[in-house]
């Protein structure tokens, strides 16, 4: 096997180290929640092969119990999955003379942490083999985001009825960890407020779909408002 191959592969795996604690936490906390939903354990194991995204996992898993319909199920994942096409677009010019078939793999495995350390590495200065550092960085953590999938679901079997929802909490808790990191800007805290605010409201006049349409129509209102200041302002 090419060495520069290897090379690469092995320093993208230590820098994975990190994200596959975070990758077993988060679906550790899925797993629980899938068992207590009543999702058969195969399911759920399917589910994080196919979809390797836990932000869109913990809808779907929360809307099953509920009734959800399948539509919604699958247009709120593909809603909030959308986040990973611009990421692929901007992994790509570091993949130059990759074949198809890699880079369809390739793209099955871009999250928002496995692109972000590539990335980031990337942009200081390329490996000799960008590619190979990037499965070394997404092939470890996917392994532990199914290794937590499963763990998590049997020991779910055995904790104490409702002792779940607290566990639960460590997801939302780890999103708002993130979002309070990226909130420097009073636009974008209106904006999360509005979401916040904005979602049970429309979720009793729409039942089922309030998240996705009020995701829809924020996000849309926000960019709005930020073409409309960025074409007001004295630079532009």
């Amino acid at each position: 096997m090419n060495p520069d191959r290897v090379a690469s592969f092995v320093e993208g795996a230590r820098a994975a180290i990190p994200v596959c604690f975070g990758f077993f936490a988060i679906t550790f906390t899925l797993g629980i929640t899938a068992h207590a939903a009543g999702l058969p354990p195969g399911e759920l194991l399917l589910m994080s092969v196919v979809v390797f995204a836990g932000p869109a996992q913990f809808p779907a898993v929360e809307l099953l119990p509920l009734g959800g319909q399948a539509l919604q199920i699958l247009v709120s994942t593909i809603i909030i999955n959308l986040r990973f096409s611009v990421m692929s677009f901007a992994l790509a010019p570091y993949f130059k003379r990759v074949r198809t078939g890699e880079l369809a793999l390739g793209a099955q495995l871009v999250t928002i942490s496995t692109f972000s350390v590539s990335f980031l590495r990337f942009q200081r200065e390329s490996t000799p083999d960008n590619f190979s550092y990037f499965l070394g960085v997404a092939i470890p953590s996917y392994a532990c985001y199914l290794v937590g999938t499963v763990v998590g679901y049997y020991f779910g079997a055995g904790i104490p009825a409702g002792f779940e929802e607290g566990i639960a909490l460590i997801f939302p808790g780890y999103l708002t960890a993130l979002l309070a990191t990226e909130l420097r800007d009073r636009r974008a805290i209106l904006v999360v407020g509005l979401a916040f605010l904005g979602t049970p409201v429309i979720e009793s006049l729409v039942p089922g779909w309030g998240l996705i349409l009020n995701a829809v129509v924020v996000a849309t209102a926000a960019i709005g408002v930020e073409a409309w200041s960025e074409s007001t302002s004295p630079s532009s």
